[in-house]
């Protein structure tokens, strides 16, 4: 059975993947408003998470590690870039939908190569107690980005 932490990632994983559903077939305003808002609270302190504690960790690791953390991290780069210009967009542009289109499809594919590549290899390096490390790590980072 997967850490809890490996369980942690995933669940937010399906979360995003619902949310980003709902979002690029968003048509009324008001639900935009609200789905756009829902989805950046899930994916931004996610994403900082990640990068303070799996990521870090497996760049230090060096290696292929280090080698799928940078393109990881190049990934979540571009995310927040689109995921920062939805935010700004009019609501009632009509480029708002391909736009959320865009960023959930980037996003699926993001989290399907962590699920089948990233946290596999992160539990092949890591011991429990490291993953409970890195788990408290994960979570302050996004509690942090959470409030600010």
């Amino acid at each position: 059975m997967a850490h809890e932490f490996i369980q942690h990632l995933v669940e937010d994983h399906e979360k995003q993947r619902r949310l980003g559903e709902q979002l690029r077939n968003a048509k009324d305003p008001k639900q935009r408003e609200k789905l756009r808002q829902e989805f950046y609270d899930a994916v931004m302190p996610h994403v900082v998470g990640e990068e303070a504690s799996l990521f870090r960790y497996m760049q230090e690791a060096g290696g292929k590690a280090r080698e799928e953390a940078l393109k990881a991290i190049q990934e979540h780069h571009v995310a927040k870039l689109v995921l920062r210009e939805l935010m700004d967009l009019s609501l009632e542009t009509e480029v708002f939908n391909p736009k959320g289109y865009v960023l959930d499809e980037m996003n699926r594919h993001h989290m399907n190569e962590e699920e089948k590549t990233h946290f596999p290899m992160l539990e092949g390096m890591a011991s429990r107690q490291k993953l409970d490390e890195l788990f408290q790590d994960y979570q302050e980072a996004e509690e942090k980005k959470e409030g600010g």
